[in-house]
C-alpha cells in the first residue's frame, strides 16, 4: 500500500488558504479511498474537516470513506454530523439506512430510507430497500408501490427491471416475477443480484440444486453479498469435492472491508460446510465466530427478565375468567410457538398438508402490537377494541387461506404473548414445539437468520433467554386450558410421526388426512431458515446432534436437562 507521503503532493499548510487546502485534502482523500488506501484517505478527509468544519459535504465524504473501510459506527456518526449541518442531504439519510440495515437494525433503517425519499423521490436504491423491507413483512401494497417508484425513477436500467419483478411478486404474480428474473439472468449474467433473486425463488419452490447453483454464482460475482453465502449454505450439501469452494469462502473472509453482515454469513456458511463434512470442531469455531459478530442490538438480560416477570404477574391463574368480555369465538387460528429451531416449521408443514389447513408462515402481527408495559390488557379494554384486533388478525390470516377452516401462524416468539392471544381468541389452538435444549441452542447459533436474534450472539445470553423461555412456558401450562395448549416434542415427531400428527389434527377438530404423513410433498412456498429441510422426507439425523459437538459446547452444557 502506498504511503501518504508518496501519494499526496506536499503543501505548506501555513501559506495555503484554508478553503483551498481543504479542497485539495478532500479531493486527494477521495482519490485514495477509491484506490482502497483507507487510512491515508480518511486522515486527509479529517484534515479537510479541521480546516472547514462547517462544510456538511466534507463530513458526508468522510462517512462514505468510513463505510468503504468497514467502520460502520464511525461512518454513521459522520453522516449524522453532516445532517446536523445540512439536514437536506438525501444521500446521508440513505447511507445511514444502509448502515443500520447492515447492523441488523432493519426497523430503524426504514425511517432513514423514507427521509432520503422525501428529499429526493428518485433515490432508486432507497425505494428498492423499502420495497424489499415491506415484501419481507408481507406488506404487499406498500412493497408494490415502492418497487413501482424505483422502476419509474431508474427507467431503462437493470435495477428498474429488477424493481418491476419485485412489483410483480408483491402483487401476487409470482410466476410472472420468476419468469422476469430468469430473463434478467439471461440478459445480465454478470449481475449478482439477479442470480441471488432467482436462487431465492428456486429455494422457495423447493429446487435446492438450482438455488445453490445461482447463489454460488452470486457469491462469486459479489463476495460481500451476505444473502448469497447464507442461501448457498442452506441449499447445498457440501461434499469432499467442494474444497475449492471452501477455499474461496475462506479467501473472502480476508477482505479488509467486508461488511459485518457478510462476514457473519460467511462464518456461518463455513460452519455449515464443515458440519456437512464431519469437521465438527472447525464447524463450531466458525459458528462461534459468526455469533460474535453482532449485527443487531445488544441483549439486555435484566430488561428481558422484567418483561417475563410483568407478563406472569399480569396473567395469574384464572385471569381469563375475570374478563367480562368473552373474546372472539372464531377458532380459525392455529398458533405454533416455541424457541426458534425447535420444529415449528416442520409442524406447520405437517399441518398445512391437510387440505383444510392453510399456512401463513411467520407473521409479525402480534409482535408489532404496541403493548404498553404498564397495562397488559389496555389493548383489549373494551369489546370493540378486542374485536378490532381480532378482525385485523383474521384478515391477515385469510389472505393466506380464504377458504381454509384453519390457518397456521408459526411465529416462534408468540410464546411471549400467549396470554393476550388466548384473551382475544379463547378457541384458538396453541401448539408449543419443544426440542432438546442443547440441540435447540446449537441450531440457533448455527443459523443465519434474516433478522438477527439479539440473544443469539453470545452462548451465555442464549442460555439466559432459554431459561426465561422455560419459566414463561411453565407459567402458561398452569394458566391456559390443556385443550388449547398442545405440546409436541420434536424428537417424537421425527422418530414416530403418525401418533403425534394424529393428535395435532384431532386437536384442530378436523378429520384425519393421510397427506399429513408426507409433508415433504407439500408444494407451498416456504420462507424460513428451515426451507431446505421441509422439502425432505422427515429425518432423524438432527436428534441428539449436540453429541457430535460435546467436547466444545462450553456454556451450552448448562442447558443439559
Amino acid at each position: 500500500m502506498t504511503g501518504l507521503s508518496s501519494s499526496a503532493p506536499k503543501s505548506d499548510p501555513i501559506s495555503a488558504h484554508p478553503a483551498e487546502e481543504a479542497k485539495r485534502c478532500a479531493a486527494e482523500g477521495v482519490r485514495l479511498i477509491q484506490h482502497r488506501h483507507f487510512a491515508q484517505g480518511i486522515a486527509l478527509l479529517n484534515r479537510a474537516i479541521e480546516l472547514r468544519p462547517s462544510m456538511a459535504s466534507l463530513r458526508h465524504d468522510l462517512g462514505v470513506a468510513l463505510m468503504a473501510a468497514g467502520q460502520l459506527e464511525r461512518a454513521a456518526a459522520a453522516f449524522n454530523a453532516a445532517l446536523g449541518l445540512d439536514p437536506r442531504l438525501p444521500s446521508a439519510h440513505f447511507h445511514i439506512g444502509q448502515i443500520l440495515e447492515n447492523l441488523g437494525r432493519q426497523d430503524k433503517a426504514i425511517p432513514a430510507f423514507k427521509a432520503a425519499i422525501a428529499l429526493a423521490p428518485d433515490v432508486v436504491a432507497a425505494q428498492m430497500r423499502l420495497g424489499s423491507f415491506y415484501l419481507d413483512r408481507r406488506m404487499y401494497a406498500r412493497s408494490e408501490a415502492a418497487f413501482r417508484a424505483a422502476a419509474a425513477a431508474g427507467k431503462g436500467t437493470v435495477t428498474a427491471a429488477i424493481a418491476e419483478a419485485g412489483a410483480l411478486e408483491a402483487s401476487g404474480a409470482i410466476d410472472d416475477a420468476v419468469a422476469a428474473i430468469r430473463a434478467l439472468v439471461d440478459a445480465y449474467p454478470q449481475n449478482a443480484v439477479c442470480h441471488s433473486l432467482l436462487a431465492m425463488h428456486a429455494a422457495r419452490a423447493g429446487n435446492s440444486a438450482e438455488s445453490a447453483r445461482h447463489y454460488e454464482r452470486a457469491a462469486e460475482l459479489s463476495p460481500d453479498m451476505a444473502a448469497a453465502w447464507s442461501g448457498l449454505a442452506v441449499n447445498k450439501k457440501f461434499t469432499a469435492g467442494d474444497g475449492p469452494l471452501i477455499t474461496r469462502m475462506n479467501a473472502a473472509l480476508t477482505r479488509a472491508n467486508l461488511p459485518l453482515r457478510a462476514r457473519k454469513s460467511l462464518h456461518l456458511a463455513l460452519g455449515k460446510a464443515h458440519d456437512d463434512l464431519g469437521n465438527y470442531e472447525t464447524a463450531i469455531r466458525n459458528f462461534e465466530a459468526g455469533g460474535r459478530i453482532r449485527v443487531g442490538d445488544s441483549f439486555d438480560r435484566a430488561a428481558h427478565a422484567r418483561r417475563i416477570d410483568w407478563t406472569i404477574a399480569a396473567t395469574p391463574p384464572g385471569y381469563r375468567d375475570r374478563q367480562s368480555d368473552p373474546g372472539i369465538e372464531d377458532a380459525t387460528p392455529i398458533l405454533i410457538v416455541g424457541m426458534p429451531r425447535s420444529g415449528t416449521t416442520l409442524t406447520e408443514q405437517i399441518l398445512s398438508s391437510h387440505p383444510e389447513i392453510a399456512a401463513a408462515g411467520e407473521l409479525t402481527f402480534w409482535g408489532f402490537l404496541d403493548l404498553p408495559r404498564d397495562d397488559y390488557w389496555s389493548l383489549t379494554a373494551t369489546p370493540d377494541a378486542t374485536r378490532r384486533i381480532a378482525d385485523d388478525y383474521l384478515a391477515t390470516l385469510r389472505a393466506f387461506g380464504p377458504g381454509a377452516k384453519k390457518i397456521t401462524d408459526k411465529m416462534p416468539d408468540n410464546f411471549l404473548l400467549l396470554g393476550l392471544i388466548h384473551r382475544v381468541f379463547p378457541n384458538a389452538i396453541l401448539i408449543h414445539c419443544r426440542r432438546h435444549p442443547i440441540d435447540t441452542a446449537l441450531s440457533i447459533l448455527a443459523t443465519d437468520f434474516n433478522s438477527p436474534l439479539e440473544y443469539a450472539s453470545e452462548p451465555g445470553d442464549l442460555v439466559f433467554f432459554y431459561r426465561q423461555y422455560e419459566r414463561l412456558m411453565a407459567h402458561w401450562r398452569k394458566v391456559l386450558p390443556t385443550g388449547r395448549l398442545i405440546e409436541v416434542d420434536y424428537e417424537g415427531l421425527v422418530t414416530d410421526p403418525e401418533p403425534q400428527t394424529r393428535r395435532l389434527i384431532a386437536a384442530s377438530g378436523l378429520e384425519w388426512n393421510d397427506a399429513c404423513l408426507a409433508p415433504h410433498r407439500n408444494s407451498r412456498k416456504v420462507n424460513t431458515a428451515s426451507l431446505w429441510q421441509v422439502r425432505q422426507p422427515i429425518y432423524r439425523t438432527s436428534v441428539e446432534r449436540w453429541r457430535r459437538y460435546e467436547p466444545w459446547l462450553g456454556e451450552l452444557r448448562e442447558l443439559a436437562p
